[in-house]
């Protein structure tokens, strides 16, 4: 089977996106020289009703969204354009950027369980780390007790990870193990959450690509997914499959896991999600026009998966592959 869709892309709308020529128009004119028949459009969006955002996503929103929808809707011969989001869910704090009223306004939706680079927000710091900010957060306010509350809790708000790790004497947190029950509970919550589950009842939902751990460098992620136990898995991808939600075939998280499927922990994740009864959606995740050819990896990975139009769901299955 041929994967002729794409509907997980990022274009200029997207702050993550380097590519200054990403627009719109030069997507779908790639999309078509590639043979692609589907093309949806997902910029990262955080609904404008839903308070709680952090400041990168202040300005990414539904409105700013849909000035790329006209013309992306525009009749063209020989390819479907679909206008699309990749939403949040900030699973530390359990809080969705997006409102099932506002999905009405898209064809479909992503929403992604792994951001696990956002921490204190997807993901808590690790138990050093948060010992380390506090240890810091004490020392300014002891030299400069005239400083605000807001302005010292700004500051501590600023200081990444890797700032932090060298006042970490020893980490006694088990990093794989940890990170790992951060993408688990974060895919529970998603699933179990009352706004997520009207959404997706409301358009085409799928889990943006279902444990890719973000953050991790890429020799760690099939170490660390291989502490994820088959019934784990087998639960989750089973609540899934009820609910009607899709789960996506991401070809660029396949790239990182390695492209010799069957030392892919992806793979055994994917399987166990088509047992479950699962069907998928496929997307890139491209953030830049030369990524749009990472979808020829979808095709490798449907032979090595054994799947069929009965996998695939169903507002892709009829003209977003060829059998």
């Amino acid at each position: 089977m041929k994967i002729v869709h794409d509907t997980h892309t990022h274009n200029i709308y997207s702050h993550c996106c380097a590519d200054k020529a990403a627009s719109t128009e030069a997507y779908i004119k790639k999309e078509q020289e590639l043979g692609i028949k589907v093309f949806g459009l997902s910029n990262h969006i955080w609904d404008e009703n839903v308070k709680g955002s952090s400041y990168w996503y202040k300005h990414q929103t539904i409105t700013l969204a849909e000035e790329s929808k006209a013309y992306l809707k525009r009749q063209r011969e020989g390819i479907r354009c679909l206008f699309g989001a990749e939403s949040e869910y900030y699973g530390h704090l359990d809080r969705l950027g997006m409102s099932a009223e506002g999905a009405k306004r898209f064809d479909y939706m992503l929403i992604p369980h792994s951001h696990l680079h956002m921490r204190n927000e997807v993901m808590a710091d690790y138990p050093e780390i948060i010992e380390a900010r506090q240890m810091i957060e004490a020392k300014i306010r002891e030299a400069c007790p005239f400083l605000a509350d807001d302005t010292v809790k700004a500051m501590i708000g600023t200081l990444r990870e890797a700032h932090l790790m060298k006042y970490v004497p020893e980490m006694k947190t088990n990093i794989g193990e940890y990170t790992v029950r951060g993408a688990i509970d974060n895919f529970y919550g998603l699933i179990e959450n009352p706004e997520f589950i009207a959404i997706s009842k409301v358009v085409p939902t799928s889990v943006a690509h279902p444990f890719n751990l973000c953050g991790v460098p890429n020799v760690n992620k099939n170490e660390f997914l291989r502490l994820i136990d088959d019934d784990t898995l087998k639960d989750i991808f089973s609540k899934s499959a009820k609910l009607g939600v899709y789960m996506e075939i991401n070809t660029g998280s396949v790239s990182e896991c390695g492209l010799n499927l069957a030392e892919n922990e992806l793979m055994r994740v994917f399987a166990i999600a088509k047992a479950a009864g699962c069907k998928f959606t496929f997307g890139t995740d491209t953030h830049s026009i030369k990524g749009l050819e990472m979808i020829k990896i979808g095709n490798d990975v449907c032979d090595y998966l054994h799947l069929t139009r009965e996998n695939i769901a169903p507002y892709l299955a009829e003209d977003g592959i060829i059998e």
